[in-house]
C-alpha cells in the first residue's frame, strides 16, 4: 500500500484544530486552583487599592480566591518577573501601572521581555497625579516653588515611591521643562514618601491625588497643581501644569491587569468579560471615586495598544529626564 503524507493545508488545519482543542480545554479547567494577584508596590498605593477592590469580586465572579500578593522592590520588576515566569494558565495575574511601560526604557536591561513575557488583559482605572509641597516651602504657586528652586541650585529635595516611577520621573519632567536643579529622594512606596513631605524632610513631591487627598484637605500639605489635561473635580481650584506654564506637561496614572505571555486566549478573553461585568457595578465605580480615581475599562487589544502607546511616551520622558538604572 502507498502512503500518502497529507498536504501542508492539511497539516496546517490539523494543527489549528488541536490548538482550539488545547484552548478549550484550558478554559473548561479554568480557574482550577486559587488565583494570584500580584501587586509590585507597598500596601497603601493605586496599584494596591486597585487589587484590592478587584480581588473579592473577581474570586466571586471566577469561583476561585483570588489572593492578592506584595511583591516589591526593583521599582516594579521584580513582583513583574514572577509574573512573566510563572505558568501561563492564568492563575498569576499583575496589577500593571506606568512603571511597566516605564521600565522599558529605563532599565539597561530587564529579566523579561514585557511585550512577549506579559499578556494584557484589560485597562481598570485611571487617576490624576498632583504637584505637592510641604507646608514648610514658603512658596504658593508652581510659579514660585520653579523661583526658589533656581535660587538655591541643588538644595530642594523631592520624594517620590521608588526611582524609575511616573511619581520620580514626573520630578524629572518639571526639573528640565523648569531648567532647575533639585535632588531626588526614592521611598519604598507612596506611604513612606508622603511621610517625609509632612515632616518637612524634602520639599515637594507629585503623587496620585488619590494618596494625597486627605493631607490637602487636612491642610498638612499644599496642592500647587495637578498633572491632567483638566482640572479635577475634587479640586477645581488647583491649575493644571499646563495652565502653569508648561504645555508639554500631562500625566496621569492608570492600573490595568495583566497575565503571563502565552496563557490560552480563551482564558485571556474569560478575564476580560468578568472585569468588565465587574467594572460596571455602580458601588465599585464609587469606590474609584472616593480617593480620586476613575473606572476606565478598556479590553485586552486596546489596553496592549494603548501600553505600547505609554512605552514610547515614558521613553521620550526618560531621554529628557537623563534618568537610567541597571
Amino acid at each position: 500500500m502507498i502512503f500518502s503524507p497529507p498536504c501542508k493545508g492539511g497539516v496546517a488545519r490539523s494543527a489549528g484544530v488541536v490548538a482550539l482543542l488545547l484552548s478549550l480545554s484550558a478554559l473548561a479547567q479554568y480557574p482550577s486552583k486559587p488565583i494570584r494577584l500580584v501587586v509590585t508596590f507597598p500596601p497603601g498605593g493605586i496599584t494596591d487599592f486597585t487589587a484590592r477592590a478587584l480581588a473579592p469580586r473577581l474570586g466571586e465572579a471566577l469561583g476561585q480566591p483570588v489572593i492578592v500578593e506584595n511583591r516589591t522592590g526593583s521599582g516594579g520588576n521584580i513582583g513583574t518577573d514572577f509574573v512573566a515566569k510563572s505558568a501561563p494558565d492564568g492563575h498569576t495575574l499583575l496589577i500593571a501601572a506606568p512603571p511597566n511601560a516605564i521600565n522599558v526604557s529605563l532599565y539597561r536591561t530587564l529579566p523579561f521581555d514585557t511585550k512577549k513575557d506579559l499578556a494584557p488583559v484589560a485597562l481598570v482605572g485611571s487617576g490624576a497625579n498632583v504637584l505637592v509641597i510641604s507646608a514648610k516651602t514658603p512658596v504658593g504657586n508652581v510659579r514660585g516653588l520653579i523661583d526658589l528652586a533656581r535660587r538655591n541650585p541643588g538644595k530642594l529635595n523631592f520624594a517620590s515611591n521608588g526611582n524609575g516611577t511616573s511619581i520620580h520621573l514626573s520630578g524629572e519632567l518639571l526639573k528640565y521643562y523648569g531648567k532647575f536643579d533639585a535632588v531626588h529622594v526614592p521611598f519604598r512606596g507612596a506611604p513612606a514618601a508622603m511621610a517625609a513631605l509632612l515632616a518637612g524632610d524634602v520639599d515637594f513631591m507629585f503623587d496620585a491625588l488619590s494618596i494625597s487627598a486627605p493631607q490637602i484637605k487636612a491642610g498638612k500639605v499644599k496642592l500647587l497643581a495637578v498633572t491632567s489635561r483638566e482640572r479635577n473635580p475634587m479640586f477645581p481650584g488647583a491649575p493644571t501644569l499646563a495652565e502653569s506654564g508648561f504645555p508639554e506637561f500631562e500625566v496621569s496614572g492608570w492600573t490595568g491587569v495583566m497575565t503571563t505571555g502565552g496563557t490560552p486566549q480563551p482564558v485571556i478573553a474569560r478575564l476580560e468579560t468578568e472585569l468588565r461585568r465587574i467594572l460596571s457595578d455602580r458601588e465599585l465605580i464609587a469606590a474609584f471615586e472616593k480617593p480620586g480615581m476613575t473606572v476606565s475599562f478598556a479590553g485586552a487589544s486596546e489596553f496592549g495598544e494603548f501600553l505600547d502607546a505609554e512605552i514610547r511616551r515614558w521613553a521620550v520622558a526618560v531621554k529628557h529626564s537623563g534618568a537610567q538604572a541597571d
